[in-house]
């Protein structure tokens, strides 16, 4: 038994009139089932899906990607007081500071540590968002 939510179906005998469908579409007026005669409609998929990443693009949003990550990591490992004197933590934050220099003092607050999450997150969400557009506009 099916739960009809909405509009009521009415009681008469009435017939619906057929669905029109898209795939695969026969010859109208010959009531054939011919396979000679059955037509193939290929529907195109939207504008922005038909075109592919080539690896200029895919470079691109690596690069987004990747400047995101490094600067999420930095913020993640100043938050955990990672110990700077590491060599690994150390190379993050230094590459983490050079990506971040363009939106240094974009905010600041007087607690170090958050004027840091701030303006890194903004930094890597303009890196990822200007990555996506490039990648967008070299797919063509």
């Amino acid at each position: 038994m099916a739960l009809h939510l909405g509009r009521r179906r009415s009681t008469t005998t009435e017939e619906a009139p057929p669905r029109r469908r898209l795939w695969p579409r026969r010859n109208a007026g010959t009531g054939t089932d011919d396979a000679a005669k059955t037509v193939v409609v290929e529907r195109k998929p939207a504008r922005w899906r038909r075109s592919r990443p080539n690896p200029v693009s895919a470079m691109i949003m690596a690069a987004g990607w990747a400047a995101a990550a490094i600067l999420v990591l930095g913020m993640l490992l100043t938050w955990g007081d990672a110990n700077p004197g590491n060599t690994l933590v150390d190379a993050t934050l230094d590459a983490g500071r050079w990506l971040a220099t363009p939106f240094r003092d974009a905010f600041t607050r007087t607690d170090p540590e958050q004027q840091l999450y701030i303006n890194w997150t903004i930094a890597a969400v303009v890196y990822y968002v200007l990555a996506r557009a490039l990648s967008w506009m070299t797919r063509f």
